[in-house]
């Protein structure tokens, strides 16, 4: 071994013994007598990146590539650095270069499943962590992973047997636990589902998502009194979640107006990546399509019309209302839908707002119609958008919209909040809001908006048009 040879060893050998000082220096001293030794900047990589200074990290490790883009371990780092630095697009690239030159590369199998299911790429992700358990099928992070990109994708049975066997090998994986019971509680299995949420919080008992989705789970089971408490240790350890607080006052008894900005953005941001299919497959959606056909009399009366699309999440409406504007604007609170939306390109501008505020920040008179298909089992109250409406159309102009149906509403009940989390309208209250509001009722037309469980979920769409004055 030559004596530069020998440097570099004692280099990497003095770095990964946390002698970062000592390890920088003989690289330093490699690379002025031999500037393109890869191996010397990629040890001054793996220094800076086990002190945290990932931007020179990053640096070095493509120095490093640069000079020889043979050695798979090279681009491994290199993707560990971007993805520290936030660019996971890049660090992905970075990911499969390595598997190219290296296919049985563990950590970058793994790495890279993680990358793929933190970009809700879940079918990539579940393939590339399937592939890295078949070189090591007993790593739990791997195998917890493999589960959470199950769920997503709806293959819940798989995850169930994937995340047994982490928690078989880790019991106290408190994620593991907390996942497991998502899966339980999509195969109707409440009880086993509970049963691994309060192991979760019994290991961690600062665990808010587990505390959460306990409450979520006991409320399900009709054990409203066990899920308020569980909701209030939720809020204990992060009071400021708005999400857990009107689940907590839903599930108390306080009627609350609307469901929170935060909640409503977050909920959509997790299921944006296959939502079109939950919706038209899974859940025989076809919302869309029967509104569509009851407008039918208005688009041939008005062939072309300015219309505000609210809550337009992936544009599974606005393809079928595009033939009949002039002019589209789709506003959803979810930026997660509303890239989905971009990429139909059926929208001549998109707002990524709550839509009482969009319409009222607008001109007076700006639409002609708007719309809001399965938008109002989040919204309670609906005065806000009937006066934000008023304001954002002309006489005359169109309000379109769909409720799920509230039958057996008792006396002056409004709207109630389902155990669906889901507001249900009554008609008596629809129609005395619009005639507050100046509006004229044009047609209604009970449907069915979706299935639940097997079972038709019963809906009214609503049109309405706006009074002089």
């Amino acid at each position: 071994m030559s004596e530069l040879a020998k440097l570099l060893q004692h280099g990497e050998d003095a770095v990964y013994a946390g002698q970062f000082a000592q390890g920088e220096a003989a690289a330093r001293h490699v690379i002025g007598q031999s500037p393109g030794t890869a191996r010397a900047h990629y040890i001054l990589a793996i220094s800076s990146l086990f002190q945290n200074r990932h931007a020179d990290a990053l640096a070095h490790v493509e120095k490093a590539v640069e000079l020889d883009g043979a050695e798979s371990q090279f681009h491994f780092t290199k993707g560990v650095c971007l993805a520290a630095v936030g660019r996971p697009a890049e660090a992905i690239h970075a990911y499969r270069r390595a598997l190219e030159l290296r296919p049985m590369f563990f950590e970058a199998r793994a790495n890279l499943g993680n990358l793929l299911e933190t970009a809700q790429r879940f079918d990539e992700a579940a393939e590339q962590y399937s592939r890295a358990l078949r070189m090591k099928p007993d790593v739990v992070p791997v195998l917890n992973g493999l589960g959470v990109s199950e769920i997503a994708m709806g293959r819940f049975e798989d995850a169930v047997r994937h995340l047994q066997r982490a928690l078989s090998l880790q019991p106290d994986f408190a994620t593991a636990h907390n996942n497991i019971a998502s899966a339980y509680g999509k195969l109707k299995q409440g009880e086993k589902a509970i049963e691994h949420l309060r192991r979760a919080v019994a290991i961690r008992p600062d665990f808010a998502d587990a505390w959460i989705s306990l409450g979520e789970q006991l409320y399900m089971a009709g054990r409203d009194k066990e899920a308020v408490p569980c909701l209030d240790r939720a809020l204990a350890i992060d009071p400021d979640n708005e999400g857990i607080r009107y689940l907590r006052d839903s599930i108390a008894g306080v009627k609350v107006g609307r469901a929170p900005d935060t909640f409503v953005r977050d909920f959509f941001d997790r299921f944006a990546a296959d939502f079109d299919k939950r919706l038209t497959v899974d859940l025989e959606y076809r919302t869309p399509q029967e509104f569509i056909a009851f407008l039918e009399p208005v688009f041939k009366s008005r062939p072309k019309m300015r219309i505000a699309d609210l809550g337009c999440g992936t544009g599974l409406s606005g393809i079928l209302l595009r033939p009949h504007a002039s002019y589209m604007v789709g506003v959803d609170l979810s930026g997660k839908m509303l890239e989905k939306a971009r990429e139909r390109a059926v929208f001549d501008e998109l707002a990524e707002m709550e839509v009482a505020a969009f319409l009222e920040g607008r001109e007076a008179a700006s639409f002609d119609l708007v719309t809001a298909v399965d938008v109002f089992v989040y919204v309670g109250d609906l005065a806000p958008v009937f006066r934000a409406s008023r304001h954002a159309l002309p006489p005359r102009g169109l309000f379109a919209f769909s409720v799920e149906r509230l039958d057996g509403a008792g006396e002056g009940e409004d709207f109630r909040l389902a155990r669906t989390g889901r507001y249900a309208h009554s008609d008596a209250y629809v129609k005395a809001l619009a005639a507050k509001s100046g509006c004229a009722l044009v047609d209604e037309r009970d449907t069915v908006l979706r299935k639940e469980d097997g079972k038709p979920v019963h809906g009214r769409l609503y049109l309405f048009e706006m009074l002089p004055g």
